[in-house]
């Protein structure tokens, strides 16, 4: 195996066959995000620590696989710009929070809503109105969307839309939540961070994929993988 930084802080390796067979994996692996794939991706990741001096910040990180030949596989490893607590300071500067709802919540939610309280609610609505909260979510197969769509409770008033890009191999869910209730933004944001390889706040780049990507749902795309 090889290991190689390059820009914006990412690392590109690149394995043989032989590599993945010592290791036993496989491609599939790769493809299905398997617990296995998991695993010999983080030892990857200390590996290169050591070789090369590559560094991770605690970012959520997109990993995108490409088959050079058939001895030959390169892995880019890229850190997302939101990392996981800057997603959380986020929700704690958005979200308001009730009684009822805190007693509902387990001891890490709680938290969450016991910080939100302290919040005057004219300085929370300010900063929604003026941020915005439109959403686009990667996602490295079909399968990773269909399961984030179906444990998310019903969606409120959110317009969504699915893209397929060709030239990443990958899918990307356009969600605008602004909408919805403080509640299913939270349910949103904290699960993307579970099944998706990233999540940032949309500025432009769904009109980057209307014009180069596939429009696999148009409309109402989270109701509709939620039911397949």
């Amino acid at each position: 195996m090889k290991f190689e930084k390059i820009g914006n802080g990412s690392l590109r390796c690149t394995l043989t066959q032989e590599d993945l067979i010592q290791n036993g994996i496989e491609l599939d692996d790769f493809f299905t995000n398997t617990q296995n794939a998991r695993n010999f991706l983080e030892k990857l990741i200390h590996i290169a620590e050591e070789e090369v001096g590559f560094r991770t910040s605690g970012n959520m990180m997109s990993i995108q696989a490409a088959i050079m030949s058939e001895d030959e596989i390169v892995l880019t490893f890229t850190e997302s710009q939101v990392n996981g607590s800057e997603l959380i300071e986020h929700l704690r500067n958005m979200f308001s929070s009730r009684q009822a709802a805190i007693e509902q919540e387990d001891d890490a939610r709680e938290d969450v809503f016991r910080d939100l309280k302290k919040k005057e609610k004219s300085q929370r609505e300010s900063s929604r109105d003026a941020e915005g909260y439109a959403y686009l979510v990667n996602f490295v197969s079909f399968s990773r969307v269909r399961d984030f769509c179906r444990i998310l409770p019903k969606p409120d008033k959110v317009q969504s839309r699915l893209y397929y890009l060709d030239k990443k191999k990958q899918y990307f869910l356009w969600a605008d939540l602004n909408q919805s209730s403080r509640q299913y933004i939270y349910e949103f944001v904290a699960s993307s961070m579970e099944y998706a390889d990233s999540i940032e706040k949309d500025s432009s780049r769904h009109s980057y994929l209307e014009e180069h990507g596939k429009v696999v749902v148009r409309n109402k795309a989270l109701e509709t993988l939620a039911m397949l």
